[in-house]
């Protein structure tokens, strides 16, 4: 898919009207390059356009190898002026404007940081579990990596990129949820990930039905949606 890469001028344009958020983004990009992933990245590549301002940002921070020490020490500077927290992957969930920042040091991103690839930023599409996932963008450089997220929508099938993930499960609802909202299918690997849940769990899609409120805080998938879906595996 050609696209022309307008992402930096459309997020700024998002983030006009909230200056605190804008100023934020600002100060990130002068201690390293910013590595934007994840669902505000992906949206925008399939409908070419942002419609609403995206429920969050997950951003890496490529930090320069012959500083990082200090870039660390100025990104904590900067994390003090706003409300945020850690979480168990090492990352930060920052508060600005009533806008989330999902906000990670590249090199301690969790495949990097458990040696599954090269912490190279073009490794980073290569990270993800499902590969309707696999987008980055440079914002500082106006780069975007798009191989993986490209596969998919050409063969029209969500598949696994690398299958050692500490958040299996979440990632099989999303593929739920993403098959349903870009009409794709899954692919042979994946259905049997499935087919391996619904086999040693006993109620695994009233699991993936409480996990999307944790996830999502609101409902995506009812009950029966999850239950049909699974269903189409286990003949």
């Amino acid at each position: 898919m050609d696209t022309e890469i307008t992402i930096k001028h459309e997020i700024l344009g998002l983030l006009k009207t909230h200056t605190e958020a804008s100023r934020f983004i600002e100060l990130l990009s002068q201690i390293g390059e910013l590595l934007f992933f994840g669902g505000s990245i992906r949206d925008y590549y399939i409908n070419q356009k942002y419609e609403t301002l995206p429920r969050d940002f997950d951003i890496a921070i490529k930090f320069d190898s012959n500083n990082s020490k200090e870039s660390n020490s100025t990104l904590q500077y900067i994390l003090k002026n706003y409300n945020y927290k850690k979480n168990r992957f090492g990352g930060y969930k920052v508060q600005v404007e009533h806008i989330e920042f999902d906000i990670w040091d590249m090199k301690n991103t969790w495949a990097f940081k458990e040696e599954k690839l090269v912490p190279k930023e073009e490794n980073l599409v290569k990270t993800v579990y499902l590969n309707i996932d696999g987008i980055v963008y440079n914002f500082n450089k106006n780069i975007l990596y798009y191989d993986e997220i490209n596969k998919s929508l050409e063969d029209k099938l969500i598949d696994i990129v690398l299958d050692d993930n500490p958040q299996k499960k979440l990632n099989l609802l999303r593929a739920i949820v993403f098959k349903k909202k870009y009409n794709l299918q899954f692919s042979s690997d994946l259905i049997d990930e499935f087919k391996k849940n619904i086999k040693s769990k006993s109620d695994f899609s009233n699991e993936l039905y409480l996990l999307q409120f944790t996830h999502y805080k609101e409902e995506r998938l009812n009950i029966e949606e999850i239950r049909r879906e699974l269903s189409t595996m286990t003949w």
